[in-house]
């Protein structure tokens, strides 16, 4: 539901790591690894080592082993309809003539060239995060490259010849997004930094399912008082953005347009064996294949017309076959279950399961989902024991009739039972322990051995000496080059210590989220201290709770001194990531 994978089979997700890295340039203030790491000294020709960390995000696009959105320099709308123009018909035939022009550079991926304006991200749409703040790395960095505002880094730009697999623009551009939305309840960091907020309805204001990997139960999220104000459920929220979108494509997009969608090789599926050694299709080592030694690619009709019906509609590739982690079962007849019973929604002619509220999103989830169906874990149980041979479906036996919806939640909260999804076993009340049947049933580990191991035969973990456990003394100051720029602008005038700079959860808040209220706040000074060991204060003239300042190339920060001698010496401690103010 979340990715749209009832209606369309394909979908882009994006390592948000990789992503950050780009775009915001910061790729562009690093050298090359042999700058940085200690590495074995023999590497074959064109080993990874000897490159950029942006010249293998690259190779990784190219091969297939990260996704990269924008796909190209070009619209992938736009590329289909050249397709079309030279004369390709089928998907397949599109598919090949993508290939054909990646082969011989008229089609570049974007990621090769992401300082190019038509490569830039536009409009950055915040949901359930702290992306500007908290939730990535280097916040100075979003702010001069994605915001092109005020900002405090002063790190000089280093990976001109560097870097060979991207272009190498002579000024970095500041301000490359036109737009900034953010879904909250809160006016943190992000927030603050938004061209526009949706105010989002809290837990207590709107009807949701509340569950972790970090344990075992499913809560529910129930509306007890209606949202405040202008405040929306973020299903109503993106609902309404929906239905407003296909008002506008009724004018923008009028008929139907073919998409070309590029995908990363996904782990559990054959691709995660496709390469077992390094080869570029791009040098001429291979043959270019998708989905084998290049991203995947599908090829698909795209109707923005319809866009909010389908929002509000199960679609039908949810009744087809539902499953993860390399297991699969058959939800056709709880599909139709759902449809016979519920609300239900016209699209195109045709009747599916209505998902117009949220609370019937809540249902449709749980009566499709193997940890609270046990009919379903039961199938999928089934499917597994056919991939690896083992009797396995006894494991469901005991939670078959089990089902739920978002009223027996709200009566009461759930556990997950068992399910292939996961590797823990939840029965009788035993406490949630993952790879437990691996260790009690001999399912293989989702390894490529199907065992547990330590040494990583693979040519990248080689060349980096990381096939084994290594130990790794620890980086100098040199080796951090993160004072380099501080030193040459004088900013080290004065009372001034080089220390380790540490940035560990925070004691009184879940990264920036409830740490900002009069409780929270009280037994922490009223903000996030810098602690520091008493000798370090003394040396450097400090007194307890002293407002000081912390700065490297990167940023900087003013707060007040926890001088305490749980600290050690050399070391010092600000929790991660405080809230601008």
């Amino acid at each position: 539901i979340a990715f749209a994978k009832d209606w369309y089979p394909a979908s882009r997700l994006q390592n948000a790591p990789s992503w950050h890295y780009v775009n915001t340039d910061q790729w562009r203030y690093e050298k090359s690894y042999l700058d940085y790491h200690v590495v074995p000294e023999k590497q074959p020709e064109g080993s990874l080592v000897e490159e950029h960390t942006m010249d293998v995000q690259v190779r990784a696009v190219r091969n297939g082993w990260l996704p990269f959105y924008p796909q190209f320099t070009k619209s992938s709308l736009e590329l289909a309809k050249e397709a079309k123009r030279a004369g390709c018909k089928t998907p397949q035939e599109i598919s090949d003539w993508v290939v054909a022009g990646l082969k011989d550079r008229k089609i570049r991926f974007a990621v090769e060239d992401p300082d190019a304006e038509e490569c830039w991200p536009r409009i950055f749409f915040m949901w359930r995060g702290n992306a500007l703040m908290s939730s990535a790395k280097g916040h100075e960095y979003f702010l001069k490259h994605y915001l092109g505002t005020h900002n405090n880094t002063i790190a000089e730009e280093v990976a001109e010849g560097h870097v060979t697999e991207v272009d190498w623009r002579k000024i970095a551009p500041q301000g490359k997004l036109d737009l900034v939305v953010d879904l909250n309840f809160r006016m943190d960091t992000s927030a603050l930094y938004s061209d526009i907020v949706l105010p989002a309805a809290t837990w207590y204001e709107k009807a949701d399912l509340n569950s972790t990997d970090m344990h075992s139960f499913i809560h529910p999220l129930s509306e007890a008082v209606p949202p405040c104000w202008e405040s929306k459920s973020d299903w109503d929220i993106f609902r309404a953005i929906a239905k407003k979108f296909t008002e506008f494509s009724k004018k923008h997009f009028p008929e139907p347009v073919t998409d070309i969608v590029t995908s990363a090789l996904a782990h559990d599926s054959p691709a995660e064996v496709a390469q077992p050694v390094i080869k570029d299709w791009f040098r001429g080592e291979c043959e270019a294949i998708p989905g084998k030694t290049m991203p995947g690619i599908a090829v698909m009709e795209r109707d923005y017309r319809n866009v909010y019906e389908k929002y509000i509609a199960l679609g039908p590739g949810a009744r087809t076959k539902l499953g993860a982690h390399g297991t699969s079962y058959d939800p056709s007849d709880f599909y139709d279950e759902l449809k016979r019973t519920g609300r239900r929604k016209v699209v195109d002619g045709q009747e599916y399961p209505s998902l117009e509220n949220a609370v019937e999103v809540c249902d449709a989830i749980l009566k499709l989902a193997t940890v609270s169906n046990g009919e379903l874990a039961h199938r999928s149980y089934k499917n597994l024991e056919e991939r690896v041979g083992l009797s396995l479906a006894d494991l469901a036996d005991g939670n078959r009739s089990v089902r739920m919806s978002y009223k027996d939640l709200q009566s009461q909260p759930r556990r997950l039972i068992n399910s292939p999804m996961w590797s823990g076993l939840t029965d009788h009340g035993r406490t949630y322990s993952p790879f437990t049947y691996q260790v009690e049933r001999l399912v293989p580990w989702r390894t490529l051995t199907g065992r547990q191991h330590l040494y990583l035969d693979h040519d990248a973990y080689i060349q980096f000496g990381e096939h084994v456990p290594t130990y790794k003394p620890k980086p100098n100051a040199h080796q951090y080059a993160d004072m380099d720029a501080s030193e040459k602008t004088g900013e080290n005038k004065g009372a001034v210590k080089m220390l380790n700079f540490l940035t560990p959860h925070g004691k009184w808040h879940i990264h920036s989220t409830y740490g900002d209220n009069a409780r929270m706040t009280t037994l922490s000074r009223g903000c996030e201290p810098f602690w520091i060991n008493e000798k370090d204060a003394e040396e450097l003239g400090i007194v307890d709770n002293e407002w000081v300042e912390v700065f490297n190339d990167h940023g900087v920060v003013v707060t007040r001194a926890n001088v305490s001698c749980r600290i050690p010496k050399g070391i010092c401690i600000i929790y991660h990531s405080p809230e601008r103010t």
